[in-house]
């Protein structure tokens, strides 16, 4: 007993399809570096901010220390805020 297909597929939408499975899975691997790229970038502004508090508590000006300790928080919770929020404004764009 042989069995019969279901459908009839021609030949160039069978092309068709395997072209858009191989750019699909060529998007998926772009999509996958973009999110260790941005994860990265964010870590790196954390620990940036790290940097600037541990030179806070080492200063002893007291305006310098209280500028430092600012601009950590600053760097620390807004780097990866902005990083995140231009990563998806630039994929939205493309």
């Amino acid at each position: 007993m042989t069995a019969t297909p279901l459908l009839q597929i021609s030949e160039e939408r069978q092309q068709q399809e395997l072209r858009h499975a191989a750019a699909s899975d060529a998007a998926e691997k772009r999509r996958g570096w973009r999110f260790r790229l941005v994860s990265l970038m964010s870590v790196a502004w954390v620990l940036f901010g790290f940097a600037w508090l541990g030179l806070a508590f080492h200063l002893t000006d007291p305006d310098q220390a209280r500028a430092a300790f600012l601009l950590a928080f600053l760097v620390g919770y807004g780097g990866p805020t902005w990083t995140v929020l231009i990563a998806h404004w630039l994929a939205s764009r493309s």
